[in-house]
């Protein structure tokens, strides 16, 4: 083989192999580039596994996630009036964060006892309901013609529903005032029960 074929050979390696380098690290990075709700704002999932690496044993213990004792993930949506509400504006209160749908019969069954529960205690304890996926008017409608007052915010991408896995609906989570999860309910829940829940909330 001449010296030029060997140089020409060479060469070609060299851009075949810096090629599929490229292409390696688009194929990864774009798997990386995963978004998550956290720590009141979204972050990149390699972003957060390299926080998570800084954090001593106690803080991974009272990180954010969804098991009882974590700090419930933050996040914002819009209410019915076109406001954007967060979950922190509640902090030092205690919040039933409730997702549902109209279209849901445990959802509308529980309503009632939901919106009564909500204005016997609304001064500290707020049921905030998440609308999983209607448009606006469909569920302004129905929340007027119920007459409930409790507040409720739309998560018409299922985003949010995506991220506190409320694959069955409906589903409550109980936040403490400190915004950590103390109780999961998945499934209808009656007044009976929900007087029982804030009172063990409220005597930890």
């Amino acid at each position: 083989m001449s010296n030029n074929n060997l140089k020409f050979g060479i060469l070609t390696l060299i851009i075949i192999v810096v090629i599929s380098g490229v292409i390696f690290y688009n194929n990864n990075k774009q798997g990386d580039d995963k978004l998550i709700i956290k720590e009141d704002k979204f972050i990149k999932e390699d972003q957060f596994k390299q926080k998570d690496d800084n954090l001593s044993k106690q803080e991974k213990e009272s990180n954010y996630g969804l098991g009882i004792g974590n700090y419930a993930p933050e996040f914002s949506l819009y209410d019915l009036t076109g406001e954007e509400v967060s979950l922190s504006d509640f902090r030092g209160k205690y919040i039933m964060l409730n997702f549902w749908a109209s279209w849901c019969p445990p959802c509308r069954k529980e309503m009632p006892d939901l919106d009564q529960f909500h204005q016997e205690n609304k001064d500290e304890f707020v049921v905030l309901g998440v609308n999983i996926g209607e448009d606006k008017e469909t569920v302004k409608k129905f929340i007027n013609d119920g007459g409930y007052k409790y507040p409720i915010l739309l998560d018409q991408s299922r985003q949010l529903s995506f991220v506190y896995r409320a694959s069955v609906i409906p589903t409550s989570y109980f936040i403490d005032q400190a915004g950590k999860i103390q109780y999961i309910k998945r499934g209808l829940v009656s007044k009976s029960e929900l007087d029982q829940i804030k009172e063990n909330l409220m005597n930890r």
